[in-house]
């Protein structure tokens, strides 16, 4: 089943609005519990009826469970929110572990490609960085090159393989990898 991203962030931008929601409705809470105890504080001092403490203490006492179970539900919350955390690790370690294998193939395939076209151990290192997306620049910069060196380097590697650049290069790679699944 795929999964539908459209669908999924909505979901997400609900329960962030809710939770924070939920936030402010325990600050809320908070400050009328707060409230009301000054009110009753005020209200001994002062000597008011006791019908009247009463149901400031029953305002008190529903404000405090109120503000009680919030606190409550976002704690149970935020326990099944970083237990699905825990599962998404788990599934991103347990994915890790299978692509490993296939990983390591495929690069051990790309360097005997590299060594058949007999490209330098310098133009791997730029043909396998190139492979993973990096800029010229940004290929420079991790090889310690400068970026004319690195084009250079690049260049070579299009004239030793007879491919005609970076994207063509990439495509030999990468095109019998990726099904199209419609």
């Amino acid at each position: 089943m795929a999964f539908n991203y459209s669908r999924g962030m909505s979901e997400a931008k609900k329960n962030h609005r809710a939770g924070h929601a939920k936030k402010i409705a325990t600050i809320i809470v908070a400050i009328i519990v707060a409230m009301h105890g000054f009110d009753l504080w005020q209200d001994l001092a002062n000597g008011a009826p006791s019908l009247h403490l009463a149901w400031e203490t029953v305002m008190i006492g529903l404000g405090t469970t109120s503000f009680v179970l919030l606190v409550l539900s976002t704690l149970k919350k935020a326990t099944r929110l970083e237990s699905r955390l825990d599962e998404t690790r788990k599934d991103l370690q347990e994915w890790r572990e299978k692509a490993r294998l296939h990983t390591e193939g495929l690069a051990n395939e790309i360097d005997h490609q590299f060594m058949r076209w007999g490209l330098s151990p310098a133009e791997k290192e730029v043909g396998f960085l190139i492979l993973k997306g990096l800029s010229f620049k940004e290929a420079a910069e991790i090889r310690k090159a400068s970026e004319r060196t690195v084009r250079q380097q690049a260049q070579d590697i299009y004239r030793k393989s007879s491919i005609a650049g970076r994207n063509e290069f990439t495509a030999w790679f990468l095109e019998d990898l990726l099904t199209t699944k419609v």
